[in-house]
């Protein structure tokens, strides 16, 4: 039997079961009635949990149920900047409640310093609601999130990589930072198709690719935080194609959606035929004039994708070899497409072991996830975090 018990391992179980009676928390610690009941008290004392609902008798005292005290939390302004020109801006509780959330425009090559971009938002946002005591902020790149670092982010003009830093000193606020495809499992985790999953791994194809993989319902950062860079595994080494990092043949660039774009209007440009002609002729294309070529059947359209589907199985057949996952979860538009779907299984069962079961299918969140993504860090680190969640609760 347990001796102690600190307040906040009692409050992360209470977090993540919503709601749980003090017999069951004695259970679930292995401690006495009366020593979960003490620490209990201080909680009700500090107004951190509150006494919520009560149960149904099993022939005593009917049991009182304790949940988190949200009223006693600020809420968290979340900002993700994607790399595919939006910014997802959402106002949450700790619980995982959206409270209100949009959708704005941001050219990352075009625009100034992502920095003061977020700064402008942050400030505009503060004035609507008095009530944030935290920002979390989700980005695509090489995140070291205990320091508080960009460590590398191709798709964004930063003038200094201290982001935790540079938000703490102009707001007084606690900021929490985090790489956009972990943010994706974190939230897979919370509310997706892995809520009860051990070991998963999320592939997200947009303008560039990365993974992460959840290991034990952990996510695994790796020594330098660079875990799951599967975008910049040299899949092609025959290629001529150049990769944001520096180096040729990378599955980013072959197979991410800006790669896909390149070939294709590179192939329609010297003369190769394809219905996307006379869109090109008016505009540079998107993913989804892709899938709209994929539903007409276009034969340029279906190659290139079929040769990109050829390069994901390949790096998910490492991934899988490597971590063993019980799920592998999409995200990306190109997965809307059954066509596109089938192509990649059919390739990724020609390269690896039968014995290896392992269901691979697109998240079923939608724009959502971008959404809940800052919120999920923030549900993740309450409690968990402790220099966090000390800030966060003097604040």
């Amino acid at each position: 039997m347990k001796e102690n018990i600190r307040e906040e391992e009692i409050l992360k179980i209470i977090k993540e079961s919503g709601e749980i009676s003090r017999l069951e928390l004695s259970e679930k610690f292995d401690l006495t009635l009366a020593r979960i009941s003490k620490v209990v008290k201080k909680l009700l004392e500090k107004k951190m949990v509150i006494e919520k609902t009560v149960g149904e008798s099993t022939g005593g005292r009917p049991p009182v149920y304790l949940s988190i005290n949200n009223e006693n939390f600020k809420n968290i302004l979340g900002i993700n900047f994607t790399s595919n020109q939006y910014l997802y801006i959402t106002h949450g509780t700790i619980s995982g409640e959206i409270i209100r959330k949009r959708k704005i425009i941001f050219d990352s090559q075009e625009s100034e310093d992502a920095l003061e971009f977020i700064d402008k938002i942050i400030k505009k946002e503060m004035k609507t609601s008095r009530n944030i005591g935290v920002i979390s902020i989700v980005m695509t790149g090489v995140i070291d999130e205990e320091k508080g670092l960009s460590v590398m982010a191709p798709h964004y003009k930063l003038k200094t990589p201290k982001i935790v830093e540079y938000f703490e000193r102009e707001y007084n606020i606690p900021v929490l930072l985090e790489n956009d495809v972990r943010a994706m499992a974190l939230v897979e985790k919370q509310i997706g198709s892995c809520k009860n999953t051990e070991n998963f791994v999320i592939l997200n194809i947009c303008e560039g690719i990365g993974s992460t993989s959840c290991i034990e319902r952990k996510v695994y950062r790796g020594y330098n935080s660079m875990a799951g860079e599967i975008g910049h595994i040299v899949i092609n080494p025959s290629s001529i194609r150049k990769c944001s990092c520096g180096k040729r043949g990378c599955l980013e660039a072959e197979s991410s959606e800006k790669a896909i774009i390149k070939k294709i209007t590179s192939e329609i440009k010297i003369g190769k035929y394809s219905i996307l002609k006379d869109i090109l002729k008016e505009r540079e294309l998107n993913i989804r004039d892709i899938l709209f070529g994929i539903k007409k059947k276009d034969f340029l359209v279906i190659q290139v994708m079929t040769e990109a589907m050829e390069h994901i199985a390949r790096g998910l057949n490492i991934l899988i070899s490597m971590l063993d996952p019980e799920k592998i979860i999409l995200v990306g538009e190109m997965f809307s497409s059954k066509f596109l779907m089938d192509t990649l299984k059919f390739e990724l069962n020609k390269i690896s072991l039968d014995i290896q079961k392992c269901g691979i299918e697109p998240t079923k969140l939608g724009e959502d996830l971008y959404f809940y993504c800052p919120i999920a860090v923030v549900v993740e680190n309450i409690f968990e975090n402790k220099i966090f969640t000390e800030k966060f609760i003097k604040n």
